[in-house]
């Protein structure tokens, strides 16, 4: 018999194993304190963490800016089957090589976290195809005709869906001869949008979300007024002066928003967000911020204020904010309480 060699392993291969994301006495330390440490987070713990739905990403497509759609496009998006890129049931990239894991984060920076508008807009209203949306927003479009910040998802044949906050909406850039550059500091006008949807939908969540993203009631002499107490074309209209490149995201304010960081060199950072408001020794610490903020800080306890109003049970929480006699729950918030860990 001949002698059977062991097979040499590629020399690209990379064998890992994720580290743990939500460790409850890593969390506690992760964040520099507020001003007032009051109003620093107070995370939920990891045994929640663990037992909320993981989010699947979906394969998703390119958006075309109105005028700029190939024919027939949409119709064949129609046709394709749902197909489930990555999930916690089987559905996975092969993760063998470098090329393996970059070609795989590019596609979680681009899978969209939720679904139809930040206002209120249903999935399958697609918007974006409409000259108003490049009129009222100048969402700059890519060369290919594209709007990078967006993509089309398929979770049911027949269905196609506009999905929103990835983190390519915030961390891609158009540049001026229609280059698109993936984590560089953004330049979507993600507040004109804010506004476009809200006047679009007649959201009455507008206050709810204004609540939950800027409230900081742990501070009693706050100089900033409050948009969640005005009408919806006042709300639209505070989101509508903010210029591409800041945005008012949450934590922020619509009147002190912040300035877009680039992620180019990200790993070389010792403190992530546009103020260090993180600490980053490993790449565990960027999967935390990622969680964070693609839905952990909503859970988050700020010296008694929960940005999300959830209880803590062993299914996925319906979660539910009030302000006077108006209630929303999950299902009309834009984003649903599923984990992406």
């Amino acid at each position: 018999m001949g002698v059977v060699h062991p097979q040499t392993p590629s020399p690209n291969a990379i064998k890992s194993v994720p580290p743990k994301t939500w460790d409850d006495v890593e969390m506690t330390a992760l964040e520099i304190p507020l001003a007032n440490p009051i109003g620093s987070p107070k995370q939920v713990p990891a045994d929640y963490y663990y037992r909320v739905a993981v989010r699947p990403i979906y394969k998703s497509y390119p958006v075309y800016a109105a005028g700029h759609e190939p024919t027939g496009y949409l119709e064949s998006l129609k046709h394709k089957d749902p197909i489930i890129y990555w999930d916690d049931k089987g559905h996975a990239p092969t993760l063998e090589t470098e090329a393996d894991w970059i070609n795989a984060g590019e596609a979680v920076f681009d899978a969209p976290i939720g679904d139809g508008g930040i206002g209120g807009t249903e999935p399958t209203d697609l918007y974006v195809r409409d000259s108003k949306f490049l009129e009222m927003t100048g969402a700059p479009i890519a060369r290919d005709g594209t709007l990078p910040y967006f993509r089309y998802v398929v979770k049911k044949k027949g269905e196609v869906e506009i999905g929103v906050l990835a983190c390519g909406m915030c961390h891609t850039r158009v540049m001026p001869d229609g280059t698109v550059l993936k984590g560089a500091q953004g330049n979507f006008p993600f507040d004109r949008y804010f506004a476009f949807d809200y006047l679009r939908s007649g959201s009455k969540v507008a206050p709810l979300l204004e609540q939950s993203l800027y409230a900081t009631p742990w501070i009693t002499s706050d100089p900033l007024p409050s948009t969640s107490s005005m009408p919806l074309e006042q709300i639209a209209e505070v989101h509508r002066t903010i210029p591409p490149g800041v945005v008012a995201r949450n934590r922020t304010s619509p009147f002190a928003p912040a300035q877009v960081p680039d992620l180019i060199g990200v790993k070389d950072r010792k403190y992530l967000d546009r103020t260090g408001l993180q600490q980053q020794h490993s790449i565990v610490d960027l999967m935390r911020y990622a969680a964070l903020n693609q839905g952990g800080d909503d859970l988050a306890n700020f010296n008694g204020f929960v940005p999300v109003d959830s209880p803590i049970s062993s299914n996925c929480p319906r979660l539910k904010i009030s302000i006077g006699t108006v209630t929303a729950t999950s299902n009309s918030m834009p984003w649903p309480c599923i984990s992406t860990r």
